[in-house]
């Protein structure tokens, strides 16, 4: 009984370290390690007498006892091995000045750091494998101990592991072995495109030795040439009547983001301003708006702030509404140039552990892509959720809704979506089936479009969003029974790897459309996900029912 409180006592703290994100591991590990080594001490003390060691050939039980030892031993490992691995690391980043005092960073303390990290999270991951590697246990008590174990170890080492490929890659990210230069695309997702929006000016940025440097950005209507070498099979029928691959300004109509980058990096080559790059950056403005809350407000040189609470709304909408054309993309590269330029002045731990934070729930709903054109930067940049790639797993079944705007106008962000999906039934072979259910609603009224500038919606019938969608079957998966309340049909294209369905949704003002449609997964795989399209706010708009 003493050996499952500290057992449980060692749970609870280190659950600690994962109760939120990175920042707060960061801030509970100094307060956690001692709690911790002296539980999973007393714990280790109290399964390793004589009467323990005789238990484990008593019939039936006998398994259950060798598998609470193994997992008090690996928890005590952890507790008196790795936590102080980690704690150095910590004390590393947050003890020593991160900035050069030139505006960029400083980065000795980085390198030390990443090192450090590196030999902390081999370890943590030998051991959440070996907890995770014990047999279930044939008591109830036991078993609960253990899955607690397993979650909460497995869980601490994901967060590690995310926070060491982070933390490795920025020094060759910035420019420690030689200068890097990338692209960063400007997105707005009010005109929406499969990726997330129309792509409105492109610019560029360089990294040399820790120092940020902001090139200029040019508008959309600037660019010449193509990139269509990287338009694949049934990808042509997809995006037929949008340019694909000849106009920059609609690269993002695939969810595909390093297709998207390929062709960024291509079109960037052949412009006289440009050249060549080593990734890939795609900001929209909802991200744009988390950077700024976590780095500071930015002033624009009419004197407009923009923080974060504002910056969204405004360059979504406020823009369309207040500036005119000429000027609109003027105010999304001066954002989006501020915004890169703050990054790294006056870092310290915890503006990198929010920066990181907000970059990462960013790139978790596709408002901020990163994909870098070196193998090396490209595991660390998945695992981290960056790279905007399909998803090609059988085990973690996903489930792909894609949206391209038809109307060339800025409707979509009137148009609010929600969808709800709920398992319907486990067949005989260990698939599951679901139900997804998608609402479209155009919150334009009829008199605000009779009173909105031409620019907003000049180009659709009476206010009408048209979203071509695409639902991208999972890999391994099927989907059938495709309706849409408005009678839409969808056809099946081979793409991607997969089916795809593409149909029409007219959405007109003041109306919602319904789409919905049956998934049946890959045999033994994970519950169903959605990937989709980003929408104009940060609330992906999902509910999962199971």
């Amino acid at each position: 009984m003493s050996a499952k409180n500290h057992l449980n006592n060692v749970i609870a703290t280190a659950q600690s370290l994962n109760s939120g994100d990175m920042t707060d591991a960061l801030t509970n590990i100094g307060s956690s390690v001692e709690s911790i080594q002296t539980e999973a001490a007393a714990a280790k003390q109290d399964v390793s007498g004589p009467l323990w060691t005789a238990a484990e050939w008593i019939p039936v039980v006998g398994s259950d006892i060798s598998s609470v030892r193994s997992a008090v031993n690996t928890l005590d490992d952890f507790a008196q091995t790795t936590l102080p691995q980690l704690q150095q690391a910590v004390n590393t980043l947050t003890g020593s000045s991160l900035s050069d005092g030139d505006g960029g960073l400083n980065m000795e303390p980085i390198i030390t750091a990443a090192d450090q990290l590196t030999v902390a999270n081999d370890s943590l991951a030998a051991q959440a494998q070996t907890i995770n590697d014990l047999p279930d246990a044939k008591i109830g008590l036991v078993q609960d101990a253990l899955s607690k174990g397993k979650t909460q170890l497995t869980a601490v080492a994901d967060t590690v592991n995310q926070l060491t490929g982070i933390v490795n890659m920025l020094p060759s990210f910035l420019g420690t072995d030689g200068a890097r230069n990338y692209v960063l695309l400007a997105q707005t997702n009010s005109e929406i495109r499969g990726a997330g929006g129309m792509v409105g000016s492109v610019g560029s940025f360089s990294a040399d030795n820790g120092k940020i440097s902001v090139g200029e950005f040019h508008s959309n209507t600037q660019f010449s040439g193509n990139a269509t070498d990287q338009i694949g099979e049934g990808e042509s029928t997809l995006y037929s009547d949008m340019y694909f691959g000849t106009a920059i300004h609609n690269i993002t109509s695939s969810p595909d983001f390093p297709q998207v980058a390929r062709m960024a990096s291509e079109f960037w080559e052949q412009q006289s301003f440009g050249g060549t790059s080593d990734g890939v950056m795609s900001l929209d403005p909802v991200a744009l708006q988390a950077m700024i809350g976590a780095t500071g407000s930015v002033t624009l040189s009419d004197g407009r702030v923009l923080d974060g609470t504002n910056t969204a709304d405004f360059l979504l909408n406020g823009v369309y509404l207040e500036v005119s054309v000429e000027e609109q993309d003027t105010y999304f590269s001066e954002t989006a140039s501020q915004v890169i330029a703050n990054m790294f002045t006056n870092m310290d731990s915890t503006k990198m552990m929010n920066l990181a934070k907000a970059l990462m729930n960013m790139a978790g709903q596709r408002h901020f892509y990163f994909w870098s054109f070196h193998d090396e930067d490209v595991e660390t940049l998945r695992d981290a959720g960056m790279t905007g790639e399909i998803n090609n797993s059988e085990s973690d079944s996903t489930v792909g809704l894609y949206l391209n705007e038809m109307y060339a106008s800025k409707l979509d962000y009137y148009v609010d979506r929600h969808t709800v999906v709920e398992q319907t039934g486990t067949n005989a072979d260990g698939s599951a089936t679901y139900h997804v259910t998608t609402t479209l609603t155009n919150t334009m009224t009829a008199a605000l479009n009779a009173t909105v500038p031409w620019y907003i919606n000049h180009l659709t019938p009476d206010g009408t969003a048209g979203n071509r969608t695409m639902i991208f079957a999972p890999t391994g998966g099927t989907v059938s029974n495709i309706t849409a309340s408005n009678g839409a049909q969808f056809t099946q294209v081979d793409a991607y790897d997969r089916t795809v369905y593409l149909g029409q949704l007219d959405i007109p003002v003041e109306t919602t459309i319904t789409l919905e449609w049956d998934v049946t997964t890959q045999a033994g795989a994970d519950p169903l996900q959605i990937d989709q399209t980003p929408t104009c706010s940060d609330d992906p708009g999902i509910e999962y029912r199971y």
